[in-house]
């Protein structure tokens, strides 16, 4: 409807007289050919008597706030702004730009009532009635507020008419299902809280408290500010809302004397701040103040000094030229006459008023002095650093460059930017499609564009702000924050100066600080920062101080006794320097030379009656294969390699086999020998020389057989152990399939088995050259050595294993050399007589006689 004198236009007037009480209630409007409506706050509270329902409340008494010249600012920035772009040809020619301002006294209450006035183009509006279609704005912008933009949001979005918000930083506003049509020209407070948790831990902190404001906002976001802080390993020592009730300052300041952190987290409003200034305690003198504000707090006299040393989290400055010039010469005098925001700032800040409106009987107040400026506040704020202020600019810019954009986009019937100042050639709907692609460029150089969560970047300065003994008072920046950047926060910690107790950064936990080589371990009942310190464990380290896991070290190295370092393993292998090495290399060599006597000895007297006994050819195999079975022992020290871990075993296997078949293939020739010279026996027939090469070739081919296998499938190679012996490495070979091994192993078990056997059943042939008993000792002596390896290897580890082996293959060799051979050679050097033929036919027939 556009008739104002409607009666739906006119259901609220006696609800408008009351508005008009005060005038800045109407609003400040501005007529354009694009209206944007702008909710912010001067005033920040209004009080009501108590409400029965059966009249309008009347109002009780408005608070002129201790923050208004920052909110004051906000307002003629985006007076500035305005101006601006319809002075620039660039932006929106042919068409202006209008405004409809109202205040929201930081009230919900307000904010739905300024919202309707905006939406119906009248101060007496009914919801859903257009008294002016004319003022019908296409975008708003506000507020500062999370829980104020939250209600302005809620009546916007039901005519799709989106909002760009200079302040809001509840991060619920990045859910773009619920929160589709809403863009804010600052980060969330996701972003602070990650500055705030870097900052604590690049300090290393973790032990502070945390001092929030007692209202649905500051509520919201400390509860997530904690929850976040927690989740990152760092520990509340305690959590307070701060209301303005005396009591609960009170609270505060009792807490803060019982607490032990020695950082406080304040994220409040400036007015209850500066009211725990007032009642401040002792220990605000003994603690490091980590504040979080949208520009510094306004200290003044005596109250600044608890905060010397303080660190504040604000966001960034924003260079506006020509805005401070615009601010020093706001005068009500030199304003439109339908200002209401800076009559109502002067009458409050300077009592007086303009002229027009001045009473003569106000005695108390005077008529404004154009040439009255601003310029004063100059020395308790710095006016060039714009931060609420600069957003509250370039969101007055991103809705002018959308709305650019829609009006110059040729793919829209009729959009193009008309001369007759024809505007309602588009759905409110549309400018959302157009704000999300907002990119451009400030007259400072700053690149402005919404991200996926209709957010610009985050991005902080952490500044340092100190109290000298003169008085002087400094803010210096010490670091920075950018969300879009890595690393993200960029700090000088050697240009913090602390407050006076600290001489450098204050150390804050909640136990003593677990040295370099001990780790934290959680206390049973207290906080996750309580804890205890542990040493770490064996190959194990904490280099670093605080430590909550100990590091384990590379394979090759081990931990040292303090646990803060690794330091190289010592190597172990059995080798030709180690005391054990070296003996079981002499005694090697000695059994190996003492086994080329003996068979030089068998050559020499090669036709000597005992020689030429029970298969002279594989006399010479043994002591040939015994020989090389002493040498084989050597492959065992030394390094491992790869072609010493492949032949040692297959090796010794494959000589073992040849020891024990020429063993049996020599006992069975004896049986032989001695079963066919009785009558009617058909063991004739295997008598010669045949027989003993069928049972060596027949007993060795399947140990042949199982290590060439085993050589093919999961042959041995050189590895490493470091799990045995503590703090060193084992070099071994890795015998590749355990599995072959012991069936190698086994089927020499089974050969000394079937030797001793058959050597027990001829021990007591009656032969003048029979071995038999010598063999039945020496595989007696064979099978007792390695049935005592077998158990010794299931539990020896490193050298000493190797060692084992050498040790078994040598005298299990030196027990089939010296039982078989060195009786032999006994008798062919020391009682040749013996050896003649007249004395062992002698022999013979005694044996025969008895």
């Amino acid at each position: 409807m556009n008739n104002l004198n409607s009666p739906a236009c006119s259901l609220n007037r006696q609800y408008a007289q009351y508005a008009q009480y005060e005038n800045h209630a109407k609003g400040y409007l501005q007529e354009g050919d694009i209206m944007i409506g702008i909710i912010l706050d001067i005033f920040t509270k209004m009080d009501y008597q108590q409400e029965n329902f059966t009249a309008h409340p009347a109002q009780k008494y408005m608070i002129f706030s201790s923050s208004a010249f920052q909110n004051y600012r906000h307002f003629l920035a985006a007076i500035f702004a305005i101006k601006e772009i319809n002075k620039n040809q660039k932006i929106l020619p042919n068409l202006t730009l209008g405004f409809h301002i109202h205040d929201s006294w930081a009230s919900e209450r307000k904010a739905i009532t300024s919202t309707f006035s905006i939406l119906t183009g009248s101060t007496n509006f009914v919801p859903n009635y257009k008294c002016n279609k004319k003022r019908t704005p296409r975008a708003f912008v506000g507020h500062l507020l999370s829980s104020i933009s939250n209600v302005i949001y809620q009546l916007n979005s039901i005519f799709g008419i989106p909002q760009v918000s200079y302040g809001a930083v509840d991060k619920s506003f990045s859910d773009k299902i619920h929160y589709p049509l809403f863009y804010r020209t600052l980060a969330s407070e996701t972003a602070q809280y990650q500055a705030v948790i870097q900052l604590i831990k690049i300090f290393g902190w973790n032990w502070v408290g945390m001092i929030f404001s007692d209202d649905e906002s500051h509520q919201k976001a400390s509860e997530e500010m904690k929850n976040e802080i927690i989740r990152n390993g760092i520990c509340a020592a305690f959590v307070v809302y701060v209301s303005e009730q005396i009591s609960s300052i009170g609270f505060a300041l009792k807490t803060l004397k019982k607490a032990t952190a020695k950082v406080v987290i304040v994220y409040s409003t400036n007015v209850l701040f500066l009211q725990i200034l007032i009642n401040k305690s002792s220990l605000a003198k003994h603690v490091a103040w980590l504040i979080l504000a949208s520009s510094p707090f306004i200290f003044n006299g005596m109250y600044t000094n608890s905060f010397n040393g303080s660190i504040f989290l604000i966001s960034r400055n924003g260079n506006i030229p020509g805005l401070q010039d615009f601010i020093y010469k706001a005068n009500p005098s030199r304003s439109p006459y339908n200002d209401p925001f800076t009559a109502s700032f002067w009458l409050n800040k300077f009592k007086c008023q303009p002229e027009q409106t001045f009473r003569k009987s106000s005695s108390s107040y005077r008529v404004c002095d154009a040439r009255d400026t601003l310029h004063e506040f100059d020395s308790t704020f710095d006016i060039n650093k714009f931060r609420r202020t600069y957003n509250m600019y370039i969101a007055i810019y991103s809705v002018a460059h959308a709305l650019h954009a829609m009006y110059t986009d040729k793919n829209i019937v009729g959009s193009t930017l008309p001369s007759d100042k024809t505007t309602q050639v588009f759905k409110e709907t549309q400018l959302h499609n157009y704000l999300k692609k907002v990119n451009f460029k400030t007259s400072s150089g700053d690149n402005i564009s919404f991200n996926g969560n209709g957010e610009v970047l985050g991005s902080f300065v952490i500044i340092n702000w100190n109290i000298f003994l003169n008085g002087t008072v400094t803010s210096r920046d010490v670091g920075t924050f950018v969300s879009s950047r890595s690393p993200e926060l960029v700090i000088d910690k050697e240009s913090i100066h602390w407050p006076p107790p600290f001489n450098r950064t204050p150390t804050s936990s909640c136990g003593a600080s677990c040295l370099p080589g001990y780790r934290k371990v959680l206390v049973k009942g207290k906080q996750i920062c309580c804890y205890e310190c542990v040493q770490c464990s064996e190959g194990e380290i904490s280099p670093l101080p605080d430590m909550e896991n100990c590091m384990r070290c590379l394979e090759d190295q081990w931990s040292n006794e303090k646990r803060n370092k690794c330091i190289m393993r010592d190597t172990e292998f059995l080798s030709y320097e180690d005391p054990l090495g070296v003996a079981l290399t002499v005694t090697a060599l000695f059994l190996s030379s003492c086994t080329a006597a003996v068979f030089c000895i068998f050559v020499k007297y090669k036709n000597n009656p005992i020689v030429k006994a029970n298969n002279q050819e594989l006399s010479y195999l043994l002591i040939l294969s015994l020989f090389v079975s002493f040498l084989c022992s050597l492959l065992f020290i030394g390094r491992p390699m790869k072609v010493t871990c492949l032949l040692r075993q297959a090796l010794f296997g494959f000589i073992f086999a040849i020891n024990l078949s020429s063993i049996l293939g020599k006992t069975i020739t004896v049986m032989i020998a001695f079963n066919a010279t009785q009558p009617g026996s058909r063991l004739r027939n295997f008598v010669g020389t045949k027989v003993p090469k069928y049972i060596l070739l027949l007993c060795t081919l399947p140990e042949v057989l199982i290590c060439t296998l085993w050589l093919i499938i999961s042959p041995p190679f050189p590895d490493y152990d470091t799990h045995s012996v503590t703090g060193k490495i084992i070099l071994q070979c890795n015998e590749g399939s355990s599995c072959a091994f012991y069936i190698m192993v086994g089927y020499i078990a089974l050969l000394a088995f079937v030797s001793f056997f058959v050597a027990y059943l001829a021990r007591k042939l009656p032969d003048i050259f029979n071995e038999a008993q010598y063999i039945t000792f020496s595989m007696l002596l064979f099978c007792s050595v390695w049935i005592s390896f077998i158990l010794a290897y299931l539990s020896t580890k490193g050298k000493y294993l190797a060692a084992m082996e050498i040790f078994a293959i040598l005298v299990s060799s030196a027990g089939l050399l010296c039982l078989i051979f060195i009786p032999k050679c006994f008798i062919i050097l020391f009682k040749p007589p013996a050896c003649a033929r007249g004395h062992l036919v002698e022999t013979k027939q005694k044996q025969n006689y008895m």
